[in-house]
């Protein structure tokens, strides 16, 4: 499955967000980091690595041959097992103008295959060079979201884009959904869906000393995985991944019916 995150202007980043949901998923999971302005993960998380592949790369491999074929040799890991992975984002922000959004697309979407999630951190609504197309192949589309009166403004007022540019599911069931980082300050998550008119599929709490692990790639203590934040995280990644399930199960296309007449015609000839 490809799932979109993405966030209003003012908002908390999407990037942290991403990569505690990504550490948490169930099955192998990569998180894309397609954010125009430029990749985080590695200067934070990564402790300053330098990138090897990565988005920037990958679309100049691309041109020598399939995307598809190109894209795992661009893949850094973020755990021992391998379950967690990472596309890095453009050191250039610049690069941005020269990626086909589509065809990354359909390249991210094909991961499925092969077992492979994918969580895309597309970053600011608006921004210049937004990956559209990321947002339209997307079973799911997560709008990333403080509960504070201005960032609930924000997000309210990028509803209307969001719905324009993703389409609704067939027989209903629509794409869209909220991740509340910090709820309580001051509206409730529940608060803030009804604010949006969207459900909201978890929250992510304050929690400064987990959350400088992700964002700064400050020194992990042996109880970071059972945090206050990855605990949280686990709960909203299993409650995303069945979100964007029932939506992908939807979209998959139905094998059409062999008629009576056809069935076997190619024997005998």
């Amino acid at each position: 499955m490809l799932i979109a995150l993405t966030s209003a202007k003012g908002s908390p980043g999407v990037s942290t967000a991403g990569l505690a949901l990504v550490l948490s998923w169930q099955r192998r999971a990569t998180l894309a980091e397609l954010d125009p302005a430029g990749g985080e993960v590695l200067a934070g998380y990564g402790r300053a690595q330098l990138p090897a592949g990565g988005l920037g790369e990958l679309a100049f491999a691309a041109r020598r041959g399939g995307l598809e074929q190109q894209l795992f040799a661009h893949l850094l890991r973020l755990d021992e097992a391998g379950r967690a992975l990472l596309l890095p984002g453009l050191v250039d922000p610049g690069a941005a103008r020269g990626i086909d959004w589509n065809r990354l697309a359909a390249a991210l979407t094909g991961l499925d295959e092969q077992g492979t999630d994918v969580l895309a951190d597309c970053g600011r609504l608006r921004s210049e060079r937004y990956p559209i197309p990321v947002l339209q192949r997307a079973a799911a589309v997560v709008l990333v979201t403080g509960s504070t009166l201005r960032a609930v403004h924000a997000a309210k007022l990028s509803i209307a884009d969001l719905r324009t540019l993703v389409p609704e599911a067939p027989g209903g069931g629509g794409a869209l959904c909220a991740l509340v980082v910090g709820p309580g300050e001051p509206y409730s998550a529940r608060e803030v869906g009804d604010a949006l008119g969207m459900p909201v599929i978890g929250v992510l709490p304050r929690d400064p000393k987990a959350a400088s692990v992700l964002s700064d790639g400050a020194p992990a203590s042996r109880l970071f995985t059972q945090s206050v934040l990855l605990r949280a995280a686990r709960t909203a990644a299993a409650d995303l991944a069945e979100f964007a399930a029932a939506r992908h199960d939807r979209l998959a296309p139905t094998p059409r019916p062999i008629p009576a007449s056809n069935a076997g015609s190619s024997r005998g000839r």
